[in-house]
């Protein structure tokens, strides 16, 4: 302020219109400063108020070009995307089958197909996940984040209608398209007819999960030919054959990252085997030796990699269901305690959706037990 005065004052001096005090040349300046100020404000309201105007036109306009690209007779994605769909009774659901109208006309898709049927999920811009198996445990949970991560689901079961009915109506309330199949993966013409049918009719496939799995114990002494056949057929020939057929689609993904095959492994299949499973830990073995070759096969438009739980759902009958036998697995966990299927559905979706520079990996979800 003191230069300011000062420069005023010798300007004013030199042409002859010195004030006639100091105090006088200091008031001028305060006052300059009080009006530049206010013209400093005044331009940034000016400018505010432009910048606003300006927004509220271009949402008009965006606004105006989504009614008109939307035909009138479909609802506003946002309003439809804040309700809560009604769930179809048993009822409904056979209905679909038979290809008449349910009860209630404002039931969600999520009707039960057979092997090889069509499924056209809405081309809403969702991604879409297949989950094979997903009728219980850890299937079922991969499928429930999935569609809370903004997926539609299909997913396949093969004698559990029931949970798979049920599971409908769970990934319906959370906003999702829910869309199942009968299949049974050790049938090889099942398993083709069912391929077929969703590489002609699906519009779009993002995300497939191998989850299905056959499981059991084979003591040498019980082995036949066909048990290990069957879990070959399974765990190994159904994943790579669906993939096959499954593979133009996904590469076409417009998914950030493109398209997606994750595998559901198991530790005890890559170095760490168990005494009594040999047909189970085979195919296994085979499924993670699949996920490295297709890793390379459908680069770079397509990410392929797995997960290998360890424990993350005690078997319901067995060995493994033993109280005893239970603690001491337990033992061997550095976390010590044993994972959810929570756990590896959110691994699953973390490779899914955000690990969009990673492939042939497959990631133990073990709490440690790898280590020990």
């Amino acid at each position: 302020m003191v230069a300011a005065t000062q420069m005023f004052y010798l300007v004013a001096q030199s042409t002859g219109s010195v004030p006639a005090s100091r105090d006088a040349i200091g008031r001028t300046a305060l006052l300059l400063l009080i009006l530049s100020l206010i013209v400093v404000l005044f331009l940034t309201w000016v400018l505010s108020s432009t910048l606003a105007r300006r927004r509220e036109r271009t949402l008009q306009a965006r606004e105006a070009r989504e009614k008109a690209i939307r035909p009138a007779h479909l609802p506003d994605p946002w309003v439809e995307a804040g309700r809560r769909a009604t769930t179809p009774t048993s009822n409904d659901l056979e209905r679909a089958i038979q290809g008449s109208a349910p009860d209630d006309p404002s039931a969600p898709i999520a009707a039960p197909r057979k092997a090889g049927s069509s499924a056209s999920p809405p081309s809403n811009g969702r991604p879409v996940a297949l989950v094979t198996g997903a009728a219980r445990r850890v299937g079922r949970e991969i499928a429930l984040v999935l569609a809370r991560g903004g997926c539609d689901v299909l997913f396949t079961y093969n004698q559990s209608g029931t949970e798979a009915e049920s599971l409908a109506r769970e990934l319906s309330e959370l906003g999702a398209t829910g869309t199942f199949f009968q299949v049974d993966l050790s049938d090889s013409e099942a398993l083709q007819s069912f391929a077929s049918g969703l590489a002609q009719t699906l519009p779009r496939l993002d995300i497939l999960v191998h989850n299905a799995s056959a499981y059991g114990p084979s003591p040498l002494a019980e082995l036949s030919e066909e048990e290990v056949l069957r879990h070959f057929r399974v765990n190994a020939v159904a994943p790579l054959m669906l993939t096959a057929r499954l593979a133009p689609l996904l590469s076409q993904s417009s998914m950030n990252g493109g398209g997606v095959v994750i595998a559901m492994a198991d530790i005890h299949s890559m170095g760490r085997p168990r005494k009594g499973f040999a047909a189970y830990s085979m195919s296994k073995a085979a499924l993670a030796e699949m996920i490295l070759t297709l890793a390379r096969d459908l680069a770079p438009h397509v990410r392929v990699n797995g997960v290998a739980p360890g424990v993350v759902a005690w078997p319901e009958e067995g060995y493994e269901s033993d109280e005893e036998a239970q603690r001491k697995y337990l033992k061997r966990i550095p976390l010590g305690r044993a994972g959810t299927p929570h756990d590896a559905a959110e691994a699953v979706r973390w490779l899914a959706l955000e690990a969009t520079y990673v492939t042939g990996e497959v990631i133990r979800v073990d709490g440690g037990r790898w280590l020990t």
